[in-house]
């Protein structure tokens, strides 16, 4: 019996060890199968840390008691739940400088009194969430302050993922509130609403905003430009319908992760485009902020060759290669579509991102700024993976307030820029 506990012992030992070295060490992002992998157990790893490590500790102790120690194998798969242990520990350490950096990164950024520029009532509004909230429900993320609105059709008659929720709060304000519109990521094949970047949004929700999550076809029953249009059509549903649900129209931000990253850069470079706003071509769709999430910016491979990203998205995703159809990529390509009028920018990336290379996003951010107007910043957080922005971690919770700030800083503009005219 003992023996068996052993080998048990070590083969959660190695899983273990799977977590700890893959949430500490980064791996240049690729869209393959190992990439694939190594995100989740390096996604897991750092932002599940503390579970984990609860769970290297038990497991250890049951094989220990159990006697697995008697066994050179068992002895084995012990020091590997403690190395595990402690690369968790180091994976959970490494996140707690978050909102020290992202704090930088807006002062830098917007000036060290930005703040300042904030109205006395939105600054009330301005509530941090504690380090370790949501710890013990990672994945759960409705909030007693907050009204959750499912499956709002933004297209009559239309497809059954042409749908959309609205979060606001319980007491509603007085005054009307700053709209922000999510997109989910996926590859632009999968995903939902409700699934992503919600701690976020639940935030914003439950703090004076009125927060949009939509869905959007995907492929490959759709192809490009189909999920971008579905973007915009959200965009003019919200500046049409959002006063209805206390909305303030004029102050539209967007944001997304991953696919939804992709689909905000290009949405916020590309406002009022009629090719790609069929049926609703006199809809204004220009938005107030952009803040994308570990996004991909780069279709054309002008910073590296991914030929299995290309073949991806040339089998799945466009409706052909990039080689038959250059001008049809380079609509897609958000790199392509940087221009002066483009609205400010907040992007934030993951150092160890493992699916999309970081210096696809540093030269993304290098280029909309010689060419953009307005601020562009940007937050390269340090030990982030993919995605990781998903569950209550501590390292989410503490991206979210500076990201409200941003946020808040930006509508306060807006505001003063408004009240003028």
């Amino acid at each position: 019996m003992d023996l068996i506990v052993a080998w048990i012992s070590l083969l959660f030992g190695l899983l273990g060890m799977c977590f700890a070295c893959c949430s500490i060490f980064a791996r240049r992002g690729s869209l393959d199968r190992r990439s694939a992998w190594y995100t989740g157990f390096s996604a897991m790893g750092s932002e599940l840390a503390p579970w984990l490590f609860l769970g290297a500790l038990a497991l250890a102790s049951g094989a220990a008691l159990l006697g697995a120690n008697r066994h050179m194998i068992g002895r084995f798969g012990l020091g590997l739940h403690l190395l595990a242990s402690m690369g968790l520990l180091l994976a959970l350490w490494r996140a707690r400088g978050t909102g020290e950096l992202l704090e930088k990164v807006l002062m830098q950024g917007l000036g060290s009194d930005y703040a300042s520029h904030i109205a006395a009532e939105r600054k009330a509004l301005l509530r941090a969430i504690p380090a370790t909230s949501g710890w013990l429900r990672p994945f759960h993320y409705a909030l007693p302050e907050v009204q959750w609105l499912r499956n709002l059709a933004y297209v009559k008659d239309g497809h059954a993922l042409q749908k959309l929720d609205v979060l606001k709060p319980v007491a509603m304000p007085a005054k009307p509130m700053p709209i922000l519109i999510n997109f989910h990521g996926g590859a632009w094949i999968f995903g939902d609403k409700g699934t992503q970047g919600m701690p976020l949004l639940m935030h914003l929700a439950q703090n004076g905003w009125l927060v949009i999550d939509a869905n959007y076809r995907l492929s490959p029953d759709v192809r490009m430009p189909e999920h971008l249009i579905d973007t915009k059509r959200v965009i003019a549903w919200a500046r049409e319908h959002a006063a209805e649900y206390g909305g303030e129209p004029g102050f539209i931000a967007i944001t997304g992760g991953s696919a939804g990253g992709h689909l905000c850069a290009l949405a916020a470079l590309t406002p009022n485009n009629p090719d790609w706003q069929p049926g609703f071509e006199s809809a204004d769709t220009q938005v107030q902020v952009a803040v994308p999430f570990y996004g991909k910016y780069d279709l054309m491979g002008q910073t590296a060759t991914d030929l299995t990203f290309a073949r991806f998205l040339a089998d799945k995703v466009m409706q052909a290669t990039r080689e038959s159809a250059p001008d049809q990529w380079q609509t897609m390509d958000p790199a392509s579509q940087i221009n002066a009028d483009a609205p400010p920018f907040m992007v934030l990336h993951g150092s160890h991102d493992s699916l999309i290379p970081v210096e696809e996003v540093r030269w993304f951010v290098q280029k909309l700024r010689k060419v953009s107007a307005q601020e562009v910043l940007y937050a390269e957080v340090p030990g982030a993976q993919h995605a990781w922005d998903v569950p209550r971690s501590l390292r989410c919770n503490l991206t979210v307030g500076p990201v409200q700030r941003f946020l808040e800083y930006r509508y306060a503009q807006w505001l003063r820029t408004a009240t003028c005219k």
